[in-house]
């Protein structure tokens, strides 16, 4: 997944820059007596083909033909190279491998004749890619150092850097570990070279995995700080969600489940600032596979099912089939529900078997067992397995051996057929023994480095005391010698330093006292999401209608304080909310929730432009909530057609008055307010005595309720 995420780093920067530099390749490549316009024409063509190479791939390639037909008719050689490159990326994107290895070499080619290196080089490194992904990685290793050695020689170290991250992962793969230690120093250096603080943290954050995933801990975390300053000091909030996202992870194959949700939690809200939906979905996939670790099944759908709404969004297939096979795996956790955990599975196996994702394969294959096997259906159950066995030996996927291998075991043994069950025991416990030993070792060489860092931690600071100590002295043998006028004047600077920092210090605790409480306001507005979502749950098991009603509308109460947490989350004021904006959002909520086929229950808000303080809102929105709910609910009961109507209006300088009504049948003659037994109302009343709010309702074409309120400032 992350090498195609560099791919996609270089190519977006390739759209923006074409193949070096356009007006030097026009230069050389056009005929003495071909008009300027011709070469403009046809480079237009080609960008607005690049912008279709993967949301309309077969529109993309016909005017990229066409283009390539034009510039051969003019002996535009550029030209020719530059669609003949973009040909090859669409077919990558249609995953043709052999057809995009085969136009990147045409590109490499004409590129080659025309003495333009980085052309070249930008057709190797895509051509790295097409071997990359045929499993060729020997092929594609010599491709990029070619591409690498290219860009070198025309100076470009960005170019050079997206080459050597490309070359850490082929190595990777390749268990080449001198090769991959000695890439990552080189790294950090060219990114240095670069003078880009993205790169520069970059550099660091991929050390910091490289580390980590050799069990190096001291290391890695030292890495992961450099990458999370170097990223503070650029204002990089991409850079802090990677290394907050690496943390999450971490914490999660580390088993610490709850805690991994935490850090992916507070990945979720830098991602949703940047918008950055596919890295979202990485990150709702996380959280789906923290909560199904701990059985909270139905919320780990529920992110697996965020992740694959956005997946689906972006058109990303790999991505989508992953997110069909977490949905289709939480499904069988389930246990409920195996039919669904079929369809998904199934659904992921067929996008695997298009694109050859083969470690996609066995997993499905595996987890389509199992299904299988709960069926009763042993005999498919055992050929699925036996297939991921296959699979996961063949392209070391060890936790899929291990899995696979233990399920055929059982499988053999309830059949009998002992000898095939021994067999696959022993295939499990070879994968497990050596994990096992190669995780010891990791363990004792993470324990020596930890006992090295911590003696080093240790001399760092007896030399910091040494020198304080010195400093010290060197002070009180000052203030001796030192004159009494120059002892007032220090005194003076001294104690306006002191007042500096004091303010600076006030202003810091403000600062750290917002963002505590914008926190706070955000973990609130979790809590109450998760528990509206439990009783969304709940509610879809209960049967009585009466009781279902219920708990939906103690769902909704639930809500309507979460709104309000998250509006002061995204406030500037902590403790004031923007209480038109609020009823916006209450309103939708509703409006989503009471909405059925062939009703058109409108609502309308007409309010000033008022916040209120939270000991004011929260009562506020409840009340709200409550009598909106009860017209959705009754005054349209014999009508499919309806308004409701919310009005906000400033009365005095702190007197405030909220009318909700409706055009529907109005209360029943002769009903009391005051005397009503419904829990709704009930709460209503305790709620306008809390606020000391004068409430009182009119009939008239409908139903109106006014409140009359303070606000607590």
């Amino acid at each position: 997944m992350k090498w195609y995420l560099f791919f996609m780093a270089f190519f977006l920067c390739l759209l923006s820059t074409g193949c070096g530099d356009k007006g030097s390749a026009n230069d050389h490549s056009r005929s003495p007596e071909m008009p300027a316009a011709d070469t403009a024409s046809i480079n237009s063509i080609i960008q607005d083909a690049i912008r279709l190479v993967q949301k309309d791939p077969d529109s993309a390639i016909f005017y990229l033909n066409k283009t390539l037909q034009q510039s051969r008719s003019i002996n535009y050689a550029y030209g020719a190279g530059r669609a003949t490159y973009f040909l090859g990326l669409t077919y990558f994107y249609k995953y043709q491998y052999d057809t995009a290895l085969h136009l990147h070499q045409k590109a490499f080619d004409i590129f080659e004749e025309m003495h333009h290196k980085k052309g070249m080089a930008q057709a190797l490194y895509s051509m790295s890619f097409d071997h990359s992904l045929k499993q060729n990685i020997e092929q594609s290793r010599e491709c990029m150092e070619k591409a690498r050695g290219l860009l070198e020689e025309t100076a470009d170290y960005a170019g050079v850097y997206d080459c050597i991250e490309g070359l850490i992962f082929l190595h990777k793969q390749l268990h080449h570990k001198t090769e991959v230690d000695s890439l990552m120093r080189e790294l950090v250096t060219v990114a240095e070279r670069t003078a880009d603080k993205k790169r520069m943290a970059n550099s660091y954050y991929t050390m910091g995995n490289h580390y980590f995933d050799q069990a190096y801990l001291k290391l890695a975390i030292d890495a992961f700080y450099k990458a999370y300053r170097i990223a503070e000091e650029s204002g990089d909030p991409a850079e802090l969600a990677n290394v907050i996202g690496s943390i999450g992870l971490t914490h999660l194959y580390l088993g610490e489940y709850q805690t991994a949700i935490d850090y992916y939690l507070m990945q979720e809200a830098i991602l949703q600032e940047l918008k950055d939906n596919y890295q979202l979905s990485n990150t709702y996939t996380g959280l789906g596979e923290a909560y199904n670790a701990l059985e909270s099944y139905h919320l780990g759908l529920e992110y697996h099912l965020k992740a694959l709404q956005i997946r689906e969004e972006i058109n990303y297939e790999i991505a989508i089939s992953n997110s069909f096979h977490n949905i289709g795996l939480t499904y069988f956790l389930m246990e409920d529900s195996i039919d669904l955990a079929l369809q998904y599975i199934n659904r992921s196996l067929e996008i695997d078997r298009r694109i050859n994702n083969y470690i996609g394969l066995a997993k499905n294959y595996m987890v389509s067992g199992k299904i299988h096997a709960r069926l009763n259906d042993h005999p498919t159950a055992i050929r699925l397995l036996e297939q991921a066995l296959a699979l996961a030996r063949r392209y070391n996927i060890p936790d899929v051996v291990i899995e696979t291998a233990g399920s055929l075991s059982d499988l053999y043994a309830a059949k009998n057929d002992y000898e095939k069950a021994f067999t696959s025991m022993l295939i499990k416990n070879e994968v497990s023994d050596s994990i096992v030993s190669g995780e010891n070792f990791k363990r004792i060489t993470q324990l020596e480095m930890q006992n090295a860092f911590d003696r080093k931690q240790n001399e760092i600071e007896l030399g910091h005391q040494q020198e304080r100590f010195m400093y010290e002295a060197e002070l009180k043998k000052n203030r001796i010698i030192r004159n009494f006028s120059l002892f007032t004047g220090s005194l003076i600077i001294v104690f306006g330093i002191f007042l500096l920092f004091s303010y600076r210090k006030s202003r810091k605790a403000e600062k750290e006292k917002e963002a505590l409480l914008k926190e706070i306001h955000h973990r609130v507005k979790n809590n109450l999401m998760v528990i509206s979502s439990l009783l969304n749950l709940q509610s879809g098991s209960i049967e009585d209608e009466k009781t279902r009603s219920a708990v939906r509308e103690s769902q909704n109460r639930v809500k309507s304080m979460a709104v309000i947490h998250q509006l002061l989350y995204e406030s500037e004021l902590y403790n004031r909310i923007d209480f038109p904006k609020y009823l916006e959002k209450l309103m939708e909520s509703l409006q989503s929730t009471y909405t059925r086929p062939g009703r058109n229950i409108r609502y309308v808000i007409q309010a000033e432009n008022i916040t209120l303080d939270i000991d004011t809102a929260i009562p506020l929105g409840l009340i709200t909530n409550e009598l909106a709910t009860n017209a959705y609910k009754y005054a349209f009961a014999d009508s499919s057609d309806g308004e409701i109507a919310l009005n906000l209006s400033k009365v005095t300088d702190n007197k405030y008055l909220l009318r909700i009504s409706d055009n529907g049948k109005g209360l029943p003659e002769g009903f009391d307010v005051d005397n009503s037994t419904t829990l709704g109302l009930k709460l209503v009343k305790i709620l306008a005595r809390q606020l000391k709010a004068k409430l009182d309702f009119h009939l008239n074409n409908g139903t109106a309720f006014n409140i009359l309120f303070s606000d607590n400032t």
